[in-house]
């Protein structure tokens, strides 16, 4: 039998899930099937809690000092998710397929209190909700502009300007002066259509509005005149604030705002001046709003976290921390429970049997994958952890979230999938990255365990944009000891505990997370051979240095500075100076 007829049928384990949660994808049918996958624990109700306690304090009573919340969490962790549905849910105009998406909502929640305190809000407070994705806009031109230009121009997007920076600042003045009907009219006498047709359109919607302005404003005299305006934006940042809290209020006709920015961290950490930014933004939303205008910023780390590892900008960033001193923590753990509520739930009979599988080969199991020396063995497994997480074993799941994290830093994110998406790879292939002839993981066995090799392979692309050298690395090896599927094996766990900063690259724990099945023999002896052979063959690029935690590939552009010290034989007058200088050293 396989390893796929363990689980639970309620839940496809082979069933479409996001790679990641989009703060831009509305669309009523991919809504509908992201909250019918969420799942809410114990601490992602408690941080439902927190801001709905405070949010709720202070759009009451407008006393409140503080606006700026600033909600922490690992990659994958469900920062993106956590927002997106609040906002969604505190929005009561927001319906999926007929429904408040609050009430979808409220369905994924457990507690009675939550549930209330949302329905209360979202009545009797409602708010207007802004969305912006900064890991998203760092693939657009705006990639290096302030938060709150990106902000800025979201928002007149949000209020149905145009995307055309000079076009949406034409339809604001227009408005302004109460003259974008006629705008409107003359365009629809002159081209026969309407306006919204083409007002995103750089070239057309230009050249077209360009013929009509000269008869409503006198600043543009002649069709040229607007055609070559070179546009510049605005940099009063208090003013742009103003503009956009009046804008937003005018145009959903509700007094509270709350403005939810995803990936902050990642976009502002590397500039001192983006992080000057959006300490002004945050600071201008304060004093403007009155308690009323709240912002909510995301990061893959707390800001305390950041400013500690911050090689630069830490004193910009301490700023920060004042701009958002209200901290909402999503538990890295909570990622454990989530996979196993959506993707390892078994059935009571694959329960019964895991159970049944650990009683007669638990304790080699433990002997055969104990991992020393690294934190993320956090004790030996028991039979309960065991049949919910199985084919994984807890520390399998936590290097896959160490190796994600490290991935993430690396790379902003872009590109990366979710923690839960991964899981969902290795085990059915949803995103078709295995090597072609691989046997997935649900198709193995029962008794066949996921191994470190099985994460390299799922995760080969992700690992090549950060640590090239140490791909490459293993293609070497794969060339130069073909039909030798372990020595392949043993290179790939290398890759992948290369990637993971701390981590003991020891022939034991490489051994451990190779262990490939229940009742099967431990591989430590096997592993260390493969080692000797690996370092040997120096064309494989793969050394052992105790001070970098053990077995690693080194990389193409260290390697000839090793090998020429390595060769290096020193002359006798080397000698004598070094001896000299031990001589001076002791006496």
């Amino acid at each position: 039998m396989s390893i796929r007829t363990l689980f639970s049928t309620r839940r496809p384990i082979d069933r479409p899930i996001e790679k990641v949660i989009d703060y831009y994808a509305t669309d009523e049918s991919r809504l509908l099937a992201e909250i019918e996958e969420y799942e809410a624990t114990d601490n992602v109700e408690k941080c439902f809690r927190k801001f709905l306690d405070t949010f709720g304090e202070g759009v009451r009573s407008s006393q409140v000092t503080e606006i700026g919340v600033w909600v922490a969490g690992f990659y994958g962790s469900g920062k993106s998710s956590f927002t997106k549905y609040l906002g969604f849910g505190l929005d009561r105009s927001r319906l999926v397929g007929g429904r408040p998406f609050l009430d979808l909502l409220c369905e994924r929640l457990r507690s009675a209190e939550i549930k209330a305190n949302m329905r209360t809000l979202a009545t009797q407070h409602s708010t207007a909700v802004i969305f912006l994705d900064l890991g998203s806009e760092q693939l657009a031109d705006t990639s290096s502009a302030p938060v709150s230009t990106v902000l800025y121009w979201k928002v007149l997007q949000w209020a149905g300007y145009s995307k055309e920076k000079k076009l949406a600042e034409l339809e604001f003045t227009l408005e302004a002066r109460g003259l974008k009907d006629r705008f409107r009219q003359l365009y629809r006498e002159k081209f026969a259509d309407d306006w919204e047709k083409v007002h995103n359109d750089p070239l057309i919607g230009i050249a077209r509005a360009a013929q009509i302005v000269p008869s409503l404003l006198k600043e543009f005299p002649t069709p040229e005149s607007f055609r070559t305006l070179r546009f510049e934006e605005a940099a009063d940042a208090r003013d742009r604030a103003r503009k956009m809290i009046e804008l937003i209020r005018r145009k959903s006709g509700k007094q509270n705002v709350l403005f939810l920015i995803d990936e902050a961290g990642q976009y502002v950490a590397p500039s001192g001046e983006r992080i000057l930014n959006l300490d002004g933004l945050a600071r201008n939303l304060k004093e403007l709003g009155e308690g009323k205008v709240w912002i909510v910023a995301t990061g893959q780390q707390t800001l305390a976290e950041i400013v500690e590892k911050a090689a630069h900008n830490s004193a910009e960033l301490n700023k920060l921390r004042d701009r958002f001193p209200i901290p909402i923590n999503l538990d890295a753990q909570d990622i454990r429970e989530i996979t196993y509520r959506r993707l390892l739930t078994k059935s009571p009979e694959g329960d019964r049997r895991l159970r049944e599988e650990f009683g007669r080969h638990g304790q080699a199991l433990i002997n055969f994958t104990r991992l020393t020396g690294t934190s993320l063995y956090r004790g030996d497994p028991d039979a309960d952890a065991f049949a919910r997480l199985y084919p994984f074993l807890p520390q399998h799941f936590d290097l896959l979230l160490e190796l994600i994290r490290t991935l993430a830093r690396s790379t902003g994110g872009i590109g990366l999938r979710s923690a839960i998406r991964v899981i969902q790879d290795l085990l059915v292939d949803t995103s078709r990255v295995l090597p072609a002839g691989t046997v997935k993981i649900a198709d193995r066995p029962i008794g066949v365990l996921a191994c470190a090799d099985d994460i390299y392979d799922s995760l080969r692309a992700d690992i090549a944009k950060v640590l090239p050298h140490v791909t490459r690395g293993v293609d070497r090896v794969a060339a130069a000891f073909q039909n030798q599927p372990l020595v392949l094996r043993v290179a790939k766990t290398i890759a992948v505990l290369q990637a993971i900063e701390g981590f003991p690259k020891t022939a034991e724990n490489i051994a451990a997370l190779l262990y490939p099945r229940l009742g099967a023999q431990g591989l430590v002896t096997e592993v260390r051979e493969i080692l000797r052979n690996l370092v040997s063959k120096q064309e494989c690029g793969v050394i052992e240095d105790p001070q970098a935690g053990g077995y690693l590939f080194l990389s193409e552009d260290v390697k000839p500075l090793r090998d020429k010290r390595n060769a290096y034989i020193p002359t006798a007058a080397d000698v004598n100076v070094l001896r000299s200088k031990l001589l001076q050293t002791v006496f």
